[in-house]
């Protein structure tokens, strides 16, 4: 265990940049691009709870970061290649929300994260009161891909984005969660990975690509 003094400049930094792919997400149209995020996504949150596992001194912490780097970082992230490779999209042409109001409107929700977090952290540790409001931020942010995207895939990120948030906010708030909901967590997010992968493949197959807009031509 490390002093928070030390180790919290190091892990409020990490948390940053985790926040920060976000946006690299949302004010991107390559899918290629979107996997290498999701990718340094999963690297930068083992880092960061290593480092809070550091501060708290939950050894529990350090299984849950050697998962996340395994599925977050690769297993993950070579699912979504394969399927890109299979449905040949390289980038999105058209979003529901263009970029630019994609970036404002995502920077209203993480002003709107800090301020509704901040009335309820209290005296809550400096780690914790920077997590919390970033992965509530993320939340919304994941949300907001979800919605705002017409490519099938892209939503995926969307999704991966949403679940990292739900993620940092269980490392940092309950210092380390219990061993079988890590685990629980982890096989739900790459179950419903490969599932919405299969789902775009087969939206591929029928439509001869993957923008979801166009499902709406399935209705009775």
């Amino acid at each position: 265990m490390i002093p928070e003094n030390t180790g919290g400049p190091v892990a409020d930094a990490l948390i940053t940049l985790v926040l920060a792919t976000s946006f690299l997400i949302v004010g991107g149209r390559r899918v290629d691009t979107a996997i290498k995020v999701i990718i340094t996504q999963g690297v930068l949150l083992t880092a960061a709870t290593v480092t809070l596992g550091l501060i708290t001194g939950g050894h529990e912490v350090y299984f849950a970061a050697l998962l996340t780097l395994a599925v977050k970082a690769v297993i993950i992230p070579y699912v979504l290649h394969r399927v890109q490779s299979r449905v040949r999209t390289d980038r999105e042409t058209k979003s529901f929300v263009n970029i630019k109001m994609s970036l404002v409107i995502c920077s209203a929700l993480v002003m709107l994260a800090y301020v509704v977090t901040g009335h309820a952290l209290g005296n809550a540790p400096t780690h914790t009161a920077t997590a919390l409001p970033t992965a509530v931020s993320m939340m919304l942010i994941g949300l907001f891909i979800m919605v705002s995207r017409k490519l099938a895939i892209m939503q995926v990120m969307g999704l991966l984005v949403m679940e990292n948030g739900i993620y940092l906010a269980g490392i940092a708030t309950a210092a380390g969660l219990p061993l079988v909901v890590e685990l629980g967590i982890f096989l739900d997010i790459l179950v419903g990975v490969l599932i919405m992968g299969i789902l775009t493949f087969k939206i591929n197959q029928t439509f001869d690509h993957v923008d979801t807009h166009n499902l709406k031509n399935l209705r009775g």
